[in-house]
């Protein structure tokens, strides 16, 4: 092959594009000829041989990427489960207004109560006594007893004594107002959280916030097939100003407990 045509191919030969018959022939050829051989050599020391990248540090980069964005997944997901797990177990949400429904009902309408203080084996302590429905009732003080129907109340029994009642109460209402709160929650398990009723001769002030939950907790109420929770109060703690507040998400739901007691006959006016 003709020394122009080897120094035309020269360039692709040192690209390494040539083919390998192509190779063979030039390699051939300057072999024997001095003068394209020195021309080869030029050519190699004007383009240098350029080195293989090296793709370890990159390697390492992805690698340190990909572990940054698992951490953030991880992080984001235990974000989410903390907050549903907060949402629906530890701080469930109260349920909101327009969920609920209450509706109410009485028993023992017309009974009365004979309410005291007697000393029990030295403590003093506050009594109930259930009276018949219709009966005369006549507190003497005088002789420090009470009269039914002509006969002494009877208080207690103790160690086979008979202990009357003394002249110290008042003859109340009694009965008892039930409340049926039902909820429209997919959740069968409710957190109840309710304020105490120490006293049933003052006024219930009631508060009552229901929380829909799974049942994760100790101090959840298991709702009733009908999801019901049942508010019960005696007819003697109904006076004027007794309410129920139901807390919940949106608004408070106020119910006026005295107005349903005279509603049911449960109290007069």
């Amino acid at each position: 092959m003709k020394c122009e045509i080897i120094r035309d191919l020269l360039p692709v030969y040192c690209d390494g594009l040539a083919s390998e018959e192509t190779r063979a022939e030039v390699d051939r050829h300057v072999a024997e000829c001095d003068d394209c051989r020195e021309r080869l050599r030029l050519i190699r020391e004007a383009v240098p041989d350029v080195p293989e990248p090296d793709i370890q540090p990159m390697k390492k980069i992805k690698r340190s990427l990909r572990l940054r964005l698992a951490l953030v997944i991880g992080m984001v997901c235990l974000g989410l489960l903390a907050g549903l797990y907060n949402m629906l177990v530890a701080n469930p949400m109260a349920i909101s207004s327009d969920k609920i429904e209450v509706t109410h009902y009485s028993r023992g309408k017309g009974e009365k109560v004979y309410i005291c203080t007697m000393n029990i084996r030295g403590n003093e302590k506050e009594v109930s006594i259930g009276l018949p429905t219709e009966c005369d009732v006549d507190i003497d003080k005088a002789n420090n007893c009470v009269w039914v129907d002509g006969r002494k109340l009877e208080g207690a029994e103790i160690n086979g004594e008979t202990i009357y009642a003394p002249a110290n109460g008042t003859v109340y209402d009694s009965g008892v107002l039930t409340l049926f709160v039902r909820c429209d929650t997919p959740f069968k398990y409710m957190r109840v959280e309710r304020t105490p009723i120490y006293n049933h001769l003052v006024a219930v002030e009631q508060e009552l916030t229901l929380r829909p939950c799974l049942p994760f907790r100790q101090d959840i109420d298991m709702l009733y097939d009908d999801k019901v929770s049942i508010q019960e109060y005696e007819a003697i703690s109904l006076g004027k100003g007794a309410s129920l507040t139901i807390h919940c998400r949106d608004k408070d739901v106020v119910v006026d407990l005295h107005e349903l007691a005279l509603e049911e006959g449960l109290l007069k006016e």
